[in-house]
Parts: structure tokens; sequence; C-alpha cells
């Protein structure tokens, strides 16, 4: 079942400063757990107390019972329970993100290792295979991991993005790149690029919060139609222009941070 409507409309949100702070990282609910055995079944077999129990037995620690931390600490290294803490909403932007609400962010390195293979071994590359991104509009292949049926995810997103009018393929194409063996610049964690389980968007049409001025709050930007991203959320897509530290050209597959 898509995961929102596809219909959605709505233009990005204009440049402007942020205001207020995110509340405070929520404890982990049973209810969230679940969703997370349930987004991943090929891979994933239940909760036992703070275990997660993957499918072929091994056994990795939540750490739910420990209190949230600072946002900067999380996010170098994060648990599977911070990977949780924060819910992406789909749907159109409500407002700007509040500082450090940046859902997806704090990803737990073991957990998405363990799910996608360790790219500086050659264990995510053998697991990929090309994908056609916007054959009807440009000639350009893209590399996506197969776990997950992510690859296949996005040949879906694909057909809907290939259908928009040429003003909204302007924000598309070319593609900035998906699979990429790296780390996030500022924290020292894999990126979701180095699992073949993400795409940067054109870059010439987007924002980044390390271009914007870093003094003090993070000034927002965006300039992606809404349009665009509904597309990927229904295939379970997140976008990284909801994110406190916006980056309007990225979209991951993370389906246990819908809320």
């Amino acid at each position: 079942m898509p995961l929102i409507d596809r219909r959605l409309l709505l233009t990005g949100l204009a440049a402007m400063p942020l205001a207020g702070a995110a509340p405070a990282a929520a404890t982990v609910s049973a209810d969230r757990l679940a969703k997370l055995v349930a987004s991943y079944p090929d891979h994933l077999a239940a909760v036992v107390d703070d275990i997660l129990v993957w499918r072929d037995g091994t056994r990795m620690t939540i750490g739910s019972d420990r209190p949230a931390r600072a946002f900067e600490d999380m996010v170098r290294s994060a648990t599977i329970a911070d990977q949780l803490r924060q819910t992406y909403q789909p749907g159109p932007p409500q407002d700007r993100p509040a500082r450090d609400e940046s859902p997806g962010r704090l990803r737990n390195t073991a957990f998405f290792v363990k799910m996608y293979g360790d790219c500086a071994k050659g264990g995510v590359t053998r697991l990929m295979r090309p994908v056609a991104w916007m054959p009807k509009t440009a000639s350009q292949t893209i590399q996506l991991t197969n776990v997950n049926d992510v690859a296949a995810r996005m040949e879906r997103v694909i057909d809907l993005l290939d259908r928009l009018p040429d003003r909204l393929k302007a924000f598309l194409v070319p593609s900035a790149g998906t699979y990429n063996c790296r780390v996030v610049a500022d924290t020292g964690v894999p990126s979701m690029h180095a699992y073949g389980a993400a795409i940067d968007i054109h870059v010439g049409q987007s924002d980044y919060w390390a271009w914007a001025s870093r003094r003090g709050e993070i000034a927002y930007r965006n300039r992606i139609p809404f349009e665009i991203v509904a597309i990927f959320e229904a295939e379970g897509f997140i976008w990284g222009g909801k994110w406190y530290h916006f980056d309007t050209m990225h979209f991951e597959y993370r389906p246990e941070m819908f809320g």
C-alpha cells in the first residue's frame, strides 16, 4: 500500500531562517520497533526485550533502555534505538524543520552493513544492478541495490517521474549519483549511498545545509517541488529536504522512518 497519496501537490518551501528548537528525542516505543521489523521482512524476525533478532539468527542490542543523547553525539554513533527516535512525516511540509530535527540522519552502521553489505569489502556492489534513470527524458544509467527491492522500487518511481511535465523534470536530470562508497562528511558515518540505497537528483537545482550560512541557526532553503517528493515517498524513500540539516537533492530508502 502506498505510504502517501501520490496526487499530493505542493511547491517547495522558500528560503527563510528557522525558529525554535526540536523537542527532546522521544523514547522509542514498542510500535516503532514493530514498524522496524515489518519494514524489512526479508531480514528481521522479531524484537525480544532489547534485542533485534535477524532471520539468520544474528542478535543486535537495540539500546532502547538508554536515554537520548545530544544530537551531535547520536549522529556520529547512533544505536538502533537512536535511529528511531525521530519520525519522518510524509506529505506536504507544514513548517520548516526544528533545530536538529533530521529524521533519517541517525543511522546505526552495524545495522545497515548487516543488511546491505560493507562497501569497503566489496559486499555492496555484488548485490547491485543498473537502472535507467529517466529513460524517456535523458540517457543515464544509475546503480542501485537489489536488497529490499530498492532497484525495483526506484524503477516504479522513475516511471512516474518520467511522466511529469518538463518544468519538473528540470529538477531531476541529470542525477548527481547513487552508489558511492563514502562516509558523510560531517559525521564520519557511512552514507546511504555507500549501500546503493540512495539517489541525489540534479545538484544544480538543489540546496544543502553545508552551503548555507552557519552562524547560529541554519537558514532553510528548498527549490524542489513536492510533486517530485510525493512520488519518492510513496515507495518508501525519505527526502533530505525535510531535515534541519537539509539536503534537498537526496532521497534514501528508509521505510521504517515513516510515521
